[in-house]
């Protein structure tokens, strides 16, 4: 039986609390009733203030009249319980929602009580947030003299400079106040503060902001060009799209720059990217000025034909912000009318009880007013018309982009189905080495055969493990390879001992035929792996007792050729051109027709591509594959006659003897790579390049027979090399 303590019950239901307030943040499309149900769940105090605090933030976005409500009682809750996080975000939540709904003297209230009870408890980080909050809505519903007071007041407060970097936005903010009311130079002054405070690279956006001030606070003082040089330096700090209505801002006001010095190519430059930015920012206030801008700048170089389409796109933009407040212009006009029909109602009665000699002048005034609501009536329908207009372009539009959206649907779930497949592929490929070497104790009791078995399966992971991390790196930046003079058949001969148990569990004779001793210019390590991955693919289809064939041959004036042919089950005509696809073996895996993630072929091209060659395969069904690259070499040594050798790669243990100068040179380099294990692979090949060119010979054998032995994962020999 399961019994639980009464703390134990307490973190469950902590925990409980917690996954309901992140269920309630996740949820976009939530409806009322859920989300005051998850409250009437909270068990404890804080729970409910908890679950408050998400409902406020939740309808802040979506309805203000819901926002008010969860914000007041949050508000309650929280100052009865002394929660101050609780009740600052009930009281910012309640007065940005006040302001939406024009409620402003409201607003203040609530923003002058939240100050001053914050500015009591001494709480002065929640007091500047609330004061910048009142001062920035006052400033956007142009109430000046009441942003200044509370931006000021923000300034003033001890701890602003201890909020990151809060006091050089209220600087910025200022600025901003007083550059629209054309006070310029108060403008520059608190744009020099807003910079001074503001430490190097911490907040981007505050940056551009105030060269974008400086550039508009300059351009109306007519000075252009020093507001031309504010708008390019803000300019260069737009690294991405997050930024793309500054942008779109910074090139209009660059285009009106150069409209003032009558500059009309420049200025039709800037205005073409503000249009850009604009479509790409979807503001249709932006794109409205720049339509402007793109209209005078055709006028001034004498494209009529332009100007007057981008002063008709202006006239469109205008009359669709006009139709989308055509509502609240009705509800105006509508009153207007009732106020006129009382004032009708009055002049009636003025009649009945007035002279005779008014009785044209009233009925005249009767005419004309009538006239008036006719002409009205008629232009209100042609508005009505042109809206519903827009409204069904609107429709298509939005039918369009749920076509999009659906197609991008399906392409997820064949995202999420291939993810799903390749997970169990990884997951099978790593399994059985891995149960094989667990297992080992009850199926293997010779000592000598069980490490074999751990050192080929261990070695089989580490070149899966290794294909999938350098795809992953390499597909997403450049691979960067490092150069250097190599003999092909020395790394063919390694790159055999990599894969030697795998051809002995077979009894595979792997033989190198080749007609000369080539040279080429490439990366050693990746060159290697690369043979060893097409040995190890080869030696996988190979029946036992079979051969595989390395052939090394001149391809043609300056390219080398290097083959690798077993005599398998061959590949699918459908399926070769394939194959070298990054995860090109999941389809097939679906159908039983491999066992692997494919990753390895794909290195393969990676690397030889990166080496200015190619790589191919050709096969035919039952009688084996031929695996192909070809690279340029440097230079050929000695052409020897044509020879074969069977490839026999013997552990080594006895070490090579440094003498004492070449032991003073290797000193910084064998205390490093006596610190690492024989499995660190890259962490040694990279100690290993570090390790500059030397005249001495005993060096140069030192660093060949220590690659050997990383490579054949030989411990004790690596071990015997670099303790010395």
């Amino acid at each position: 039986m399961l019994i639980l303590h009464r703390k134990d019950i307490g973190m469950f239901r902590y925990l409980w609390l917690a996954s309901l307030l992140l269920l309630g943040t996740l949820i976009k499309d939530e409806n009322t009733d859920s989300l005051r149900i998850s409250m009437e769940k909270a068990v404890t105090e804080k729970g409910e203030i908890q679950a408050l605090m998400v409902l406020s933030r939740y309808w802040t976005s979506k309805n203000s009249d819901s926002a008010i409500y969860y914000s007041k009682k949050l508000q309650q809750v929280a100052l009865k319980a002394q929660h101050n996080e609780g009740y600052f975000r009930g009281c910012y939540n309640l007065v940005s929602a006040l302001y939406e709904t024009d409620r402003r003297g409201s607003a203040l209230v609530q923003g002058q009580n939240a100050i001053a009870y914050f500015d009591k408890i001494e709480y002065k980080a929640y007091k500047i947030k609330l004061l910048v909050l009142v001062a920035e809505k006052s400033r956007q519903f142009g109430h000046y003299e009441a942003a200044i007071k509370y931006f000021g007041e923000a300034a003033h407060c001890g701890e602003i400079s201890d909020m990151d970097t809060m006091e050089s936005y209220v600087f910025s903010r200022m600025a901003a106040v007083y550059f629209e009311l054309n006070k310029y130079q108060l403008a520059d002054a608190y744009i020099d503060s807003s910079q001074r405070v503001l430490t190097p690279g911490r907040n981007k956006r505050i940056s551009i902001s105030n060269l974008e001030i400086m550039g508009a606070s300059q351009r109306q003082q007519g000075h252009y060009q020093k507001a031309i040089g504010y708008f390019n330096d803000a300019l260069k700090k737009i690294t991405d799209d997050s930024f793309i209505l500054l942008e779109a801002n910074l090139y209009n006001n660059l285009a009106k720059a150069y409209l003032a010095m009558n500059d009309f190519p420049n200025a039709l430059s800037y205005a073409l990217k503000s249009n850009e930015a604009s479509g790409k920012a979807q503001s249709k206030i932006q794109l409205e000025s720049a339509a402007e801008c793109l209209a005078k700048a055709y006028a001034g170089t004498g494209n009529f034909r332009q100007a007057y389409q981008y002063l008709a796109i202006k006239e469109n933009l205008k009359w669709q912000r006009y139709a989308e407040a055509h509502d609240q212009l009705i509800a105006e006009k509508n009153a207007q009318y009732e106020s006129g029909k009382k004032e009708a109602r009055i002049a009636d009665q003025i009649y009945l009880i007035g002279l005779e000699k008014r009785e044209n002048n009233i009925l005249l005034a009767g005419i004309i007013l009538a006239v008036l609501i006719l002409i009205y009536v008629v232009f209100t329908q042609l508005k009505l018309k042109k809206v519903n207009r827009l409204l069904l372009l609107k429709n298509e539009e939005i039918n369009r982009q749920a076509g999009e959206l659906e197609i991008r649907n399906q392409k997820l779930h064949k995202l999420s189905d291939f993810k799903e497949a390749m997970t169990g592929m990884v997951i099978h490929d790593l399994k059985n080495p891995l149960n094989t070497m667990i297992n080992l104790e009850q199926i293997e009791k010779n000592p000598d055969k069980a490490k074999v078995i751990i050192e080929k399966n261990g070695r089989a992971m580490l070149n899966m493990v290794m294909n999938i991390l350098d795809v992953y790196k390499y597909e997403n930046a450049e691979l960067k390879i490092t150069k250097e003079a190599i003999l092909i058949s020395k790394i063919t001969r390694e790159a055999c001992n990599d894969v030697r148990l795998l051809a002995q569990e077979k009894n595979l004779n792997i033989q190198i035929i080749a007609s000369s001793n080539y040279t080429i210019l490439a990366d050693s390590e990746l060159m290697q792996r690369v043979i060893s991955n097409l040995l190890a693919n080869a030696i996988k289809f190979s029946k036992t007792n079979e051969n595989i064939d390395i052939t090394i041959l001149e391809a043609g004036p300056g390219w080398l050729k290097l083959e690798v042919t077993d005599k398998g089950e061959g590949i699918d005509q459908k399926i070769l051109p394939v194959i070298f696809d990054k995860f090109a073996q999941t389809e097939k895996k679906k159908s039983g027709l491999a066992g692997s993630t494919g990753l390895g072929l794909a290195f393969c091209k990676m690397v030889v591509e990166a080496h200015g060659g190619n790589i191919g395969a050709t096969s035919e069904k039952g009688a084996g594959s031929v695996f192909w690259f070809t690279l340029p070499f440097a230079n050929k040594m000695g052409r020897a006659d044509l020879f074969t050798e069977i490839q026999h790669v013997p552990g080594k243990t006895k070490k090579l003897q440094l003498s004492k100068t070449a032991l003073e040179e290797l000193a910084p380099f064998l205390s490093k790579l006596r610190t690492l294990e024989i499995y660190a692979v890259s962490e040694i090949h990279a100690c290993l390049k570090t390790i500059p060119v030397s005249e001495n010979v005993d060096i140069q054998l030192w660093k060949d027979e220590v690659y050997q032995a990383v490579n054949a994962m030989n411990g004790k020999y690596y071990q015997s090399l670099t303790n010395q």
